[in-house]
């Protein structure tokens, strides 16, 4: 039966279940789908959805304030929302300007030190110094959700919240050999709703470790530390027990990120010039690489940009101008969810220092006048587009979205965040800016 030919209430449901780029295109299709698609229960659907409110970090929604707004009016809410610019890079400071709705909850704690502000801003963690436990307070109603004893380790970790709302995985290392620098990895499912919490992974050897960059599902990512390999990452497949070893370059470690099935990164050209790259691999596609780790990390067999099997790639340039010779000195990878298209993403990538030639009147004063050519810190911007593969045997995709240029300090950002966080004693305070 043709997708057109079902009745309204059942297409009601199908698009229900789908993202606003569906329920746009939907719409275009013909008259009768378009005035469907106008139907204030979808928008109401579409505006309450977990997902969509977690990619643009929108606090609870209030579901009597929405039912009492028009179809036109909650169109232009997902509008307003969707168009508010995102933030690129996690711990961006508090915006100046005026929150649209804060949340304050106490937290029961004396002291609050280190915190951090989860994506989709429902969820909070603190006690990230050596001598506090590690806990998770939940933002919306300031519950205590979990907590890890560190029993006064240094501790690294990253959280990966499971698409659903429901579980939360934690990857925490901490530091328990201190004459080796060597770090214990254990892997935590949270129950969101119950607090019950469950060791579900345990490395069972330390490693020298320099920090956990992230965890998506079944996979986490670490970097290591000097004197062992201060270049390399491992790629650990914590279900199966697996690891792989990779080595991007020196200053990856910030160039890095996992989304689900994928690692992005960016880095150098294995070949001369050397050019900056952004590459996608898949999870898949190391299938001849994985090592059990029960025998220990090894690094003989590591692989480099020019095994790594990337599937997907862009050359990093700003106005045809190859990005990162030898005077490049920094690097950020920003990437949030695309609230409109389900299962695309944002990347955003911060580049330093970029080439710039001389002026005449530059050279001039160099020549003559023995001045130093002026050289501030500049970064390019450069966000691109990725979407997964439409259908299974087909390709994903990566585009060039925009560029600019700037001159401020590594670590700054322009982009205010939708949400942030500030501690007072033992309470904290959430700013949601929509």
């Amino acid at each position: 039966m043709p997708f057109a030919a079902l009745g309204d209430d059942i297409l009601l449901n199908i698009l229900a279940l789908g993202d606003i780029h569906t329920v746009l295109t939907v719409s275009a299709i013909d008259k009768r789908l378009h005035e469907l698609t106008q139907a204030k229960q979808l928008w109401l659907s579409l505006i309450q959805d977990r997902a969509f409110r977690h990619a643009l970090d929108l606090p609870s929604p209030n579901t009597d304030e929405l039912q009492s707004l028009s179809t036109r009016k909650l169109v232009d809410l997902v509008k307003r929302a969707v168009t508010r610019p995102a933030q690129a890079w996690p711990g961006a400071p508090p915006s100046r300007q005026t929150p649209t709705y804060t949340i304050t909850f106490d937290t029961g704690l004396r002291h609050l030190r280190d915190f951090h502000l989860l994506p989709g801003a429902q969820y909070i963690i603190s006690g990230t110094s050596a001598g506090e436990d590690l806990c998770m307070f939940d933002v919306w109603n300031g519950r205590h959700v979990w907590s890890f004893a560190k029993r006064n380790h240094r501790a690294y970790w990253a959280v990966d919240l499971v698409p659903g709302g429901g579980i939360a995985r934690v990857v925490v290392a901490l530091l328990t050999d201190f004459v080796g620098n060597g770090c214990s990895i254990y892997v935590e499912e949270v129950d969101l709703t119950t607090s019950a919490s469950r060791e579900v992974f345990d490395l069972g050897f330390t490693t020298k470790l320099s920090s956990i960059l992230a965890i998506v599902g079944d996979f986490f990512l670490y970097s290591l530390t000097s004197p062992v390999r201060f270049d390399a990452v491992v790629l650990v497949n914590w279900r199966a027990s697996t690891y792989v070893a990779l080595n991007y370059g020196r200053e990856t470690s910030s160039g890095l990120a996992l989304i689900p099935g994928y690692i992005i990164a960016t880095h150098s050209d294995s070949a001369s010039p050397r050019q900056r790259l952004l590459t996608v691999a898949s999870f898949d596609a190391f299938a001849p690489h994985w090592k059990p780790l029960e025998a220990g990390i090894d690094f003989s067999d590591q692989l480099f940009p020019n095994t790594i099997p990337v599937i997907t790639h862009a050359r990093q340039e700003y106005h045809g101008l190859p990005l990162g010779d030898s005077e490049y000195v920094y690097v950020r990878l920003g990437i949030t969810p695309n609230a409109v298209y389900q299962g695309s993403y944002s990347i955003v990538t911060l580049l330093g220092k970029i080439p710039r030639p001389p002026t005449l009147a530059a050279l001039a004063g160099t020549l003559f006048l023995g001045r130093p050519p002026a050289d501030p810190f500049r970064t390019v911007e450069l966000t691109y587009s990725w979407r997964p593969p439409p259908a299974p045997g087909q390709a994903c995709s990566l585009r060039f979205v925009s560029d600019q240029i700037g001159s401020y300090a590594p670590g700054a950002t322009r982009i205010q965040p939708r949400a942030a966080a500030a501690k007072e004693k033992g309470s904290f305070t959430v700013s949601y800016y929509q």
